[in-house]
């Protein structure tokens, strides 16, 4: 399922300070795994310390944002400024599907605009890290082979539920 989660930065807190946040979500998210060794996540986003503040403070994560992405993952973070930041309910926890994560998760950053050629000089560093389109998001999930219905309408209208 692609999921979308908003992070808060100025005037809220600073760019470096987002940065720290975001970081730490995708470390929540993708560290509840067994395949993902625990403070590797950190280590893997280093390379971005300094250009990651300079993407929230550009406003570039604010227009096409962060993609994480695994096999059963794929998640947007956007970083808001301004009244979008203080209109925002953050929602911090650990992002779903992280818990089944492998060593094979990605981030890809927005590589348009004047940071391109420092973005991709900092990807290098990390396998972790793309400047690359990601890839389409997770397939629908199909069900095949469907039993029945999932409402059961018979059991309802003995319980006084339907007539």
């Amino acid at each position: 399922m692609e999921r979308t989660r908003y992070i808060a930065a100025a005037p809220i807190r600073s760019a470096s300070e987002a940065w720290q946040v975001v970081c730490k979500l995708i470390a929540d998210t993708l560290e509840r795994s067994s395949s993902v060794v625990s403070g590797s996540v950190v280590k893997e986003l280093l390379c971005l310390n300094g250009i990651g503040p300079a993407l929230i403070a550009g406003g570039h994560l604010e227009r096409e944002g962060l993609v994480l992405v695994d096999e059963n993952l794929y998640a947007t973070i956007q970083v808001l400024t301004a009244d979008a930041a203080l209109e925002l309910m953050e929602n911090l926890n650990p992002i779903p599907g992280g818990a089944s994560a492998t060593a094979g998760w990605m981030v890809y950053l927005p590589s348009s605009g004047p940071l391109k050629s420092t973005l991709n000089a900092a990807a290098k560093k990390s396998i972790h890290v793309s400047t690359d389109k990601p890839k389409q998001s997770l397939p629908a999930v199909k069900i095949e082979n469907a039993v029945g219905p999932v409402v059961v309408l018979d059991a309802l209208r003995r319980l006084g539920g339907i007539r």
